[in-house]
């Protein structure tokens, strides 16, 4: 017979193992998780509007709020906005850019699709109009950030989302 001692320590070093295996694959996923770059209500407004133009509009104005917060962390806003618009966006310098960066990809997929769908939407051309207006309006707003950037990351992340905004100035519904 063997050892006994072998016996208990081969058992503890298996469910150590087992235990350190079980850790990690939970919190793989915590830390994959992507986060959401619209609020609750912005999310929701986007839903609830099916216009392209007003679609527009609301990821115009979540990017606004994100630039918003950009400049001005300790920003706030009235009774009546947050009513309609829910708490400002909270996050990380990057993740906010990031965030903003994304908004203006979501928009730019949703006016995509219209076109591929229709090659004349109606609302089309006064969508485009206002989120390339919008978009020119926004990228002093992010060059002005790049003084209160260090990290690479963070300086990435804004170069990036001037890029996105500036592609978004050039488009065209051709």
């Amino acid at each position: 017979m063997k050892n006994p001692r072998y016996f208990i320590d081969s058992l503890i070093l298996g469910l150590i193992f087992m235990g350190l295996s079980l850790i990690v694959a939970l919190a793989e996923p915590l830390q994959t998780k992507k986060r959401d770059h619209l609020t609750e209500k912005e999310d929701e407004l986007v839903r609830e509007f099916q216009e392209i133009d007003k679609r527009i509009e609301i990821y115009i104005k979540a990017a606004d709020r994100r630039l918003l917060v950009l400049a001005k962390p300790t920003a706030t806003q009235g009774k009546k906005e947050e009513g309609n618009w829910g708490p400002l966006p909270t996050g990380t310098k990057l993740e906010l850019i990031q965030d903003y960066k994304r908004i203006l990809e979501e928009a730019e997929d949703k006016l995509d699709d219209l076109l591929n769908r229709d090659s004349k939407p109606p609302g089309l051309e006064k969508a485009l109009n206002k989120f390339k207006e919008a978009a020119t309006r926004q990228i002093p707003q992010l060059r002005a950030l790049a003084s209160q950037i260090t990290e690479k990351s963070e300086q990435r992340a804004l170069a990036e989302a001037i890029e996105e905004a500036e592609t978004v100035t050039k488009a065209s519904s051709n």
